[in-house]
C-alpha cells in the first residue's frame, strides 16, 4: 500500500498549526492555533452548493481596507495573514462572550449580524470576530441592538 505523501504532508501540518477546534459555522471553522495562542485560525469549508465563498477573503480585505479608521478598528478583532488562495485565515483570539447581559445596547451600524457567538472580548474592549458579511461601506453611526 502507498502513502499519499502529500496527504499526509498536509495532515501533519494541519495538526502541528491546529489545536482545539473553537467552533464552526457554515462557511468557516475556526481553531486554536498552537504556535500563536493569541490567534485562531480560520478554515474555509466547502459550502453546502459546493462553491467557494471567499469568506476569509472579504474578512481580511475588509481588516485591510477600514483598519487606518479608529471607529472602524476599534470594533473588529485583527486580522494577521491569508494564505495565497484565501482558504486559511490567522486572527487575533478574543474571549467568548459568556454573559449577553455585558454587551452593549448600541454598536455601530456596520456590523450587521448580531449573533452573541460573533463577537468576543480582546484586552478588555468588545470586538466583532466574524464580519465576513459585513457591509463593504462602514456606517459607524451607533445604533439599537438586538443580540440573537
Amino acid at each position: 500500500m502507498r502513502l499519499d505523501f502529500d496527504a499526509i504532508t498536509f495532515e501533519d501540518s494541519f495538526n502541528m498549526f491546529c489545536g482545539e477546534l473553537l467552533g464552526k459555522g457554515i462557511y468557516r471553522a475556526v481553531y486554536a492555533c498552537t504556535v500563536r495562542p493569541d490567534l485562531v485560525v480560520k478554515v474555509e469549508l466547502e459550502s453546502p452548493d459546493k462553491e467557494r465563498t471567499f469568506a476569509n477573503v472579504h474578512e481580511f480585505s475588509f481588516w485591510n481596507d477600514y483598519s487606518g479608521i479608529e471607529e472602524v478598528r476599534q470594533w473588529l478583532a485583527p486580522c494577521e495573514m491569508l494564505s495565497g488562495d484565501g482558504r486559511i485565515l490567522l486572527q487575533k483570539r478574543a474571549v467568548p462572550v459568556h454573559d449577553a447581559g455585558a454587551l452593549p445596547k448600541k454598536i455601530p451600524s456596520f456590523l450587521t449580524d448580531t449573533q452573541v457567538a460573533n463577537f468576543g472580548w480582546l484586552k478588555g474592549k468588545l470586538v466583532c470576530v466574524d464580519y465576513a458579511l459585513t457591509a463593504m461601506n462602514p456606517e459607524t453611526k451607533l445604533r439599537k441592538v438586538s443580540w440573537r
